[in-house]
């Protein structure tokens, strides 16, 4: 948004904007992170690199949702919650439960939380999510998880950003 304001762009500014976050790269971060890893730390790098995808996706999706609905502080700081996320999208016409992925961002905040939180043990949500994963035992093969989460992600990622630009 370059230091502007919502409210100072014109709606064409705007979906200019939003259509230009559609070339947005979710896992920059996230692949750095992997290739850092090396052969040794690959499971490590891969856990670590499921995080940062989730911040990156939260970052891309909170700055589109605010821009695209003009949201004020309050409600981009609520946007990162899932009840606040459908309520607030709801209210400008967007049934988010809808837009295809929506599941994958509810995993991959779960994923984020439990490997942050949870020392990265599967927690009841995320039981049998992958099929290599169970309620209480520790999280494995994170390579495979996050291949699967990096993937519907951006497609999630971007079939918001069509839902967003639709409304606009």
């Amino acid at each position: 948004m370059a230091g502007q304001s919502p409210e100072s762009l014109s709606d064409i500014e705007i979906l200019d904007i939003l259509t230009s976050m559609k070339s947005d790269v979710l896992n920059t971060e996230a692949a750095q992170i992997i290739r850092n890893g090396g052969k040794a730390g690959r499971q490590e790098s891969h856990k670590q690199a499921l995080v940062a995808l989730n911040q990156s996706f939260e970052d891309k999706f909170v700055e589109a949702v605010t821009l695209a609905l003009n949201l004020n502080e309050a409600q981009s700081k609520k946007i990162r919650y899932k009840k606040d996320r459908i309520r607030i999208l709801k209210v400008r016409g967007i049934d988010y439960m809808a837009v295809d992925g929506a599941e994958t961002a509810q995993v991959l905040s779960q994923v984020a939380q439990a490997i942050l939180r949870e020392d990265a043990t599967v927690t009841h949500d995320l039981h049998n999510i992958f099929p290599f994963w169970k309620e209480g035992w520790p999280m494995v093969q994170f390579d495979n998880a996050y291949a699967i989460l990096e993937d519907d992600i951006s497609i999630h990622y971007q079939a918001l950003l069509d839902a967003l630009i639709s409304k606009h």
